[in-house]
C-alpha cells in the first residue's frame, strides 16, 4: 500500500461523487492536495450505482457509426427495441439526435475509435494502479467477457468488427458451441457462437466500489460535504462555490457531475455543452447469483448479465429522454424476457428483484470532456456514456496530469471542451 504524500496546501474541490469523482477525488488526495467532494445524492447514488458492472475495454468504438444509420427506423419503431426515444421528450432530445446521427461518418467514427482506444488501453493498468495503492485490487475480477450470437448470419456480419478489432490491438478469442457448453453451461442451446475478451473484467458489486473508494478517500483525510452547487464562479482568485447552505472558496474546481454537468459548465464557460440522458437500466435476479462466471453480452438481443455478489444483473437499452422525466419500468421488465431466451431452463429469472434506471452522460461523438480551463482552476471530467465505470480510473490519471501541469500520457486533445464552442 502506498502513502499518500504531504499535503501541497491545494485545496481542491470535485463535484460528483460517482465513480469518475470518486476516482479523481482518491487520486488527488493521494497525491497530497486538500480534496472536498461535494455531492447532492451521496456516492455512487446516481449512474454509477446500478451499471452493468462491466470494465469494457473492448468497446473501442462509437455509438454512432455508419452501419447504425439503415438500422434506426426498425429499432425505433419497436417497443421492445434495444433503443427507443421518450416521444413526450422529444423536443429535448432531437437537436442532440441530429449532431449524434451527423457522427455516423467514416471520418468521425474513426477519429473516435483511435480516441477511445487510447483511454481503453490504458483504463485497468490505471485501474489497478489506483486500487493497489490503496488495496483495494480485490474489486476487479478480471475473467473476461463473452459475447455471443444465436444467428449465423449474424456473426458472420461481425467478422468485419472482428478485423476492426484486430487492428485496435483487442485481442479475443472465437468459441464455438463446444466451448460455450463447457465453460458456460447455464446458457441456453440457441447460442451457436461467441467472441471471449480475456482483457475485461467486471465488479462484483458497483455501488459497493463507488462506498470502498469513499471510504478511503475519507481515511486519507478527504471532506465529504453532500450539497447541491446552487452557483460556481471562477472570476475570482480563488473558484466559489455556493450551495443552499455555504459559500467555499477553492484554489481549483473539478466538475464531474455526469449528466448533469451541462447547467455547471454553462455558468462557467458559456459553452452549451450536447449533453443528453442515455438511460439504461436494470434488473436483478437474486438467485442467480453465481449462474455464470463473467459477463455475457448478447449480440441478438442486445443486453448483458453480469454476475454479482447479490445476484444476476440484467442490464442494457438506451433510451433518449429528459434528465428529469419519470423512469420507464417497462424497459427493465423487458430484461427478463431478453435473459429468459438467453439461459437455460434450470435458470429461472421470474423472481426478480431491484429494478433501477440511471441517466448515462453521452455526448454525440461518444468522447467524453477530459479538460483544464481558467488556468488550471477548472477541470472537467464528464460525458464517458456507456464506459464511466470502465475509464474512471485513466480519467483520474489525466486530470491529475492536467492539474500538476505534466505531459498527459495520452493526447487529450480529442477530449478538449472547445470542439463544442
Amino acid at each position: 500500500m502506498v502513502k499518500h504524500q504531504p499535503n501541497s496546501g491545494q485545496k481542491i474541490a470535485v463535484i460528483g461523487g460517482g465513480i469518475i469523482g470518486l476516482s479523481i477525488a482518491l487520486k488527488l488526495q493521494l497525491s497530497g492536495e486538500h480534496v472536498t467532494v461535494i455531492d447532492k445524492k451521496g456516492a455512487g447514488e446516481g449512474c454509477s450505482k446500478g451499471n452493468a458492472g462491466h470494465f469494457a475495454t473492448e468497446q473501442v468504438f462509437p455509438l454512432a457509426t455508419p452501419g447504425l444509420l439503415p438500422q434506426l427506423p426498425k429499432m425505433m419503431l419497436s417497443p421492445s427495441s434495444p433503443v427507443s426515444i421518450r416521444f413526450q421528450d422529444i423536443h429535448k432530445t432531437f437537436f442532440w439526435m441530429f449532431r449524434f446521427l451527423a457522427k455516423a461518418r467514416p471520418s468521425a467514427t474513426q477519429h473516435a475509435t483511435r480516441a477511445l482506444t487510447d483511454l481503453n488501453q490504458q483504463a485497468m493498468s490505471s485501474w489497478y494502479q489506483l486500487l493497489d495503492s490503496v488495496g483495494l485490487s480485490h474489486l476487479i475480477v478480471m475473467d473476461g467477457s463473452l459475447l455471443t450470437f444465436e444467428s449465423d448470419r449474424l456473426f458472420k456480419a461481425y467478422g468485419e468488427t472482428l478485423l476492426a478489432l484486430e487492428s485496435q490491438g483487442v485481442r479475443y478469442e472465437i468459441w464455438g458451441q463446444k466451448v460455450i457448453r463447457e465453460r458456460v453451461p447455464n446458457l441456453a442451446e440457441s447460442v451457436k457462437h461467441g467472441v471471449f475478451f480475456p482483457e475485461t473484467g467486471h465488479s462484483l458489486n458497483p455501488y459497493r466500489m463507488c462506498l470502498e473508494l469513499k471510504s478511503e478517500f475519507e481515511r486519507l483525510g478527504g471532506n465529504w460535504c453532500e450539497e447541491e452547487i446552487e452557483n460556481i464562479d471562477a472570476s475570482y482568485r480563488s473558484v466559489r462555490l455556493s450551495t443552499l447552505k455555504s459559500t467555499f472558496d477553492f484554489d481549483s474546481v473539478v466538475v464531474a457531475t455526469g449528466a448533469e454537468s451541462a447547467t455547471l459548465v454553462k455558468k462557467l464557460t458559456g459553452v452549451k455543452v450536447p449533453l443528453q440522458a442515455e438511460r439504461g437500466y436494470h434488473l436483478m435476479v437474486p438467485d442467480l447469483a453465481n449462474k455464470l462466471p463473467f459477463p455475457i453480452s448478447s449480440a441478438d438481443r442486445k443486453f448483458i448479465m453480469t454476475p454479482m455478489s447479490h445476484g444476476l444483473r440484467l442490464a442494457g437499452t438506451v433510451e433518449y429522454a429528459g434528465l428529469d422525466s419519470p423512469a420507464n419500468m417497462k424497459r427493465a421488465e423487458m430484461l427478463k424476457s431478453l435473459a429468459k431466451g438467453l439461459l437455460n431452463e434450470q435458470c429461472d429469472v421470474e423472481k426478480s428483484g431491484e429494478r433501477w434506471m440511471g441517466n448515462r452522460p453521452s455526448l454525440p461523438d461518444s468522447l467524453p470532456v477530459i479538460d483544464r480551463l481558467s488556468e488550471g482552476k477548472v477541470l472537467l471530467a464528464f460525458g464517458h456514456q456507456h464506459l464511466g465505470l470502465t475509464q474512471a480510473a485513466v480519467t483520474a490519471d489525466l486530470i491529475y496530469q492536467l492539474h500538476t501541469k505534466q505531459k498527459t500520457s495520452l493526447d487529450v486533445a480529442p477530449f478538449s471542451l472547445s470542439r463544442f464552442g
